[in-house]
């Protein structure tokens, strides 16, 4: 348990939390590993699971488009967490990946009691859709 607490406390999204909070979310988490080409997240599948990076490398494409890389900080499928739709991209493991793993039971009732950690995941969250709505730049 002081591993994941650790883990936790070096995400930026939950580096300001107390360490009985972090205790309380690290009590929430499942360790998971995961072996490259694992695919973590399926486009227009339900989800209702929220992933933190540890360790490795993941691909997140939409529409079959690679858009990003993924590494240890990092976290994907909050949005379905939040409204309960279908996960937005498929995120597939590059590497070897070890991630944290939240269900949506456990990890609500979480953002409800820690706003700080909530607004967080929205200004993830408006910059992702900010970067979304640029014009693609031309080759």
């Amino acid at each position: 348990m002081a591993d994941e607490i650790q883990l936790l406390n070096d995400v930026p999204l939950f580096s300001n939390l107390s360490k009985k909070d972090l205790r309380l979310l690290a009590n929430a988490a499942h360790d998971m590993s995961y072996e490259a080409g694992t695919r973590l997240t399926t486009q227009d599948e339900l989800g209702v699971t929220f992933f933190v990076v540890i360790d490795g490398e993941a691909e997140v494409s939409i529409g079959g488009q690679p858009r990003k890389r993924l590494g240890p900080g990092d976290y994907f499928g909050e949005m379905s967490i939040i409204d309960r739709s279908p996960r937005s991209a498929d995120v597939v493991a590059l590497t070897k990946m070890r991630c944290l793993v939240f269900t949506q039971w456990s990890f609500r009732p979480f953002l409800k009691d820690h706003p700080d950690v909530a607004w967080s995941i929205l200004e993830v969250l408006v910059r992702r859709l900010r970067e979304a709505e640029k014009p693609a730049v031309a080759d």
